[in-house]
């Protein structure tokens, strides 16, 4: 784990990551162009040729698709760590009329912990708040929250939940979306997480959380972590 996170450490977010991530893509949006939804595989390449997103492909398709087959069970969904709106808007386009919660800070990235051995820079990834919500302004039912999450969750009225997506790089924060959001989680509810099995803080969370916890953690082959609520 920690070579992994050394190497990410010279590529986190920068002009090589990014080279490299769009090679990728490409390659999984062939293999998605013959055998899936073709508006959700344009919407990916949209999202791709624009650079909304850190995420591959194959990545981006997960996420929309659990979100999807979530779609009528009861419960709100939520996405921690919006980004540049990019997942956000394909969960918009998978939930229906159901309520999105998306937490942010949209200054970037705290200050991480000694278990994120030093992978991300304080402020890393900050984006415009208004920019994600002109990016999706199309869909109605989604509500905006800015702040440090959990301080964000102040003031939100008591939801349930069928669908969470986090992306917030760090210990301390994964660790806090999986004290929320858990209890708060329908039965057959799904919560995924990227960089779990990529980046130390956020597969220490996970694991630490879930040591007592009947939930298995499902290792995606992707960089995610997938968890189904018993």
């Amino acid at each position: 784990m920690w070579m992994k996170n050394r190497l990410f450490q010279k590529l986190g977010g920068g002009r090589l990551e990014r080279f490299g991530l769009g090679l990728w893509s490409n390659l999984q949006l062939a293999a998605l162009q013959s055998r899936k939804d073709q508006e959700i595989v344009g919407m990916l390449r949209e999202i791709r040729r624009q650079g909304r997103s850190l995420c591959s492909a194959f990545e981006l398709y997960l996420i929309y698709s659990a979100a999807r087959a979530q779609s009528r069970r009861p419960g709100a969904m939520a996405e921690v760590g919006v980004y540049r709106g990019a997942s956000a808007k394909l969960i918009c386009k998978a939930k229906g009329d159901k309520l999105l919660r998306l937490f942010d800070t949209y200054e970037g990235l705290p200050e991480s912990s000694r278990e994120d051995r030093g992978v991300h820079k304080t402020n890393q990834y900050a984006y415009n708040l208004e920019d994600v919500q002109a990016y999706v302004a199309e869909f109605e039912n989604v509500r905006f929250h800015k702040g440090l999450f959990p301080d964000s969750t102040e003031g939100v009225e008591e939801n349930q939940y069928c669908f969470c997506h986090f992306d917030v790089d760090l210990y301390e924060g994964t660790k806090a979306c999986l004290e929320y959001f858990y209890p708060r989680m329908i039965q057959g509810g799904i919560m995924i997480s990227h960089d779990y099995g990529l980046l130390a803080g956020v597969e220490q969370a996970f694991d630490e959380f879930f040591q007592d916890k009947p939930e298995e953690i499902i290792d995606m082959p992707t960089t995610q972590g997938m968890v189904v609520k018993l």
